[in-house]
């Protein structure tokens, strides 16, 4: 089993390696020209003005940064980090300037994609349905849950168990086994997640997350401000790394600088740009178009800071303290990174970063069953707690016990979900937004 495993994995890597370099082009134009029509075109004629109001923010933005912000956040760009500094390139750094880059068309994509699902009064399961297929709806519906619950759970439960393994080690001088991590902290946090779930109210869940994710980023961010007051001189050498990385690029397939293929890969990962998923959590509120298009920006913002430019400063500064040494396996890369902020902040900065892992954790594994429900909300209840419950705890058990082909395919499925969904709302910018317009375009 374990060898048809690692084939499938290797499968799934040599296909994902082949598909982004011809992928990259493509989504980037597709989502500028759908950003530039969106903005230009269809905003001034098919919505209303409106200002953003703090009441309708609070849902949406809890649900879309509850279920951005996981232990990708850290162990994903480490991971992409590691990755460019084993194919040669000595500047790191160099993978957050692509990645902003990247952002700069992706994050209007955000916008975008929010503006026009609100237009149009559906998720994207719906209007990829209407505007392409049934099945290429029912397909993208699939796909996402795959990676919502399965790859980004798995996600949160390798960065939770990993987390326990560094505390009980540094804290208690005690060396846990896979069966203790799993038993003791992983089938706690799938037992919190189900009775979550299986209270079946709304309100309940929607205050989880929305404590949940403020405490875990509220935290955060004030460790990474005393870790920048500490490291204040490094901060030219970062940005220094980061131009000699851009300009002396390691390249991939077809020539395509490597750091700017995993930092897309990151962005789209980390802050969901383009997979529908801010499309969904603006059906959380009554909000106008232009609100919740608004609204969008907040998470997506702050998720492409916290995961991009935090974790590869830290990061940075960590290499260049003989800290950190890449490449390495995941648990050493997160243990070192947990040293470097120790070394810098001392126990508080490993405090919170425990919490900020566990919780932003919890608020992404919660996330993607709220997901499920808008894509899947013909379905009975129950089916698809049962469903997610089932996706839950599989991906919870092979993240502990090594089955690192549930994360190999994250970015496959990225590419297709991205795809299908961008691709359609292009083809509403182009088409079909002229049923939505209105008379009173100012």
């Amino acid at each position: 089993m374990a060898n048809f495993l690692l084939q499938v994995e290797h499968i799934i890597t040599n296909i994902s390696d082949a598909i982004w370099p011809v992928f990259l082009p493509f989504i980037l134009v597709i989502g500028a020209i759908t950003s530039i029509r969106t903005i230009f075109i269809v905003q001034k004629q098919a919505s209303k003005p409106s200002k953003l109001k703090i009441q309708n923010a609070i849902g949406p933005a809890a649900i879309s940064l509850g279920a951005m912000i996981g232990t990708g956040a850290i162990i994903g760009v480490l991971g992409a980090l590691s990755k460019l500094s084993a194919s040669g390139q000595n500047n790191i750094e160099a993978m957050a300037i692509w990645a902003l880059i990247g952002a700069l068309i992706m994050v209007p994509v955000s916008y975008s994609e929010t503006l026009n699902s609100k237009i149009m009064g559906k998720t994207p399961k719906e209007y990829i349905s209407s505007l392409i297929s049934p099945k290429l709806g029912m397909l993208y519906a699939v796909c996402f849950v795959a990676l919502a619950v399965f790859g980004f759970g798995g996600f949160q439960f390798s960065g939770i168990d990993s987390v326990s393994a560094i505390v009980a080690s540094k804290f208690m001088g005690i060396e846990t086994t896979l069966m203790q991590r799993y038993l003791f902290i992983v089938v706690p946090v799938i037992a919190i997640v189900s009775i979550l779930v299986l209270s079946k109210k709304h309100e309940i869940f929607m205050n989880a997350m929305t404590y949940m994710i403020g405490t875990a980023v509220a935290g955060y961010f004030i460790f990474f401000t005393i870790f920048l007051v500490k490291t204040g001189g490094y901060i030219p050498t970062y940005l220094q790394g980061m131009i000699n990385g851009m300009l002396n690029p390691v390249n991939a397939m077809l020539g395509v600088p490597l750091g700017f293929i995993l930092g897309m890969q990151k962005i789209i990962q980390t802050a969901e740009t383009g997979l529908g998923a801010l499309a969904m959590a603006a059906q959380e509120s009554d909000s106008e178009p232009r609100e919740a298009a608004m609204i969008a920006l907040i998470p997506t913002v702050v998720t492409v800071f916290v995961s991009i430019i935090v974790t590869s400063y830290i990061a940075s500064y960590g290499v260049s303290n003989g800290i950190i040494q890449f490449p390495a396996d995941a648990v050493t890369r997160l243990t070192q990174f947990f040293e470097t902020a120790q070394a810098v902040t001392g126990t508080f900065g490993l405090i919170v970063l425990s919490a900020f892992t566990v919780l932003s954790a919890l608020t992404t594994i919660l996330g993607s069953y709220y997901y499920m429900t808008k894509l899947f909300k013909q379905s009975p209840i129950n089916r698809n707690i049962a469903i997610y419950l089932v996706l839950v705890v599989s991906a919870g058990t092979l993240a502990v016990f090594g089955a690192n082909v549930v994360f190999e395919a994250v970015d496959l499925l990225l590419f297709v979900l991205s795809g299908i969904n961008v691709t359609a709302l292009m083809i509403f910018t182009f088409k079909e937004w002229k049923k939505y317009r209105i008379d009173d375009n100012n």
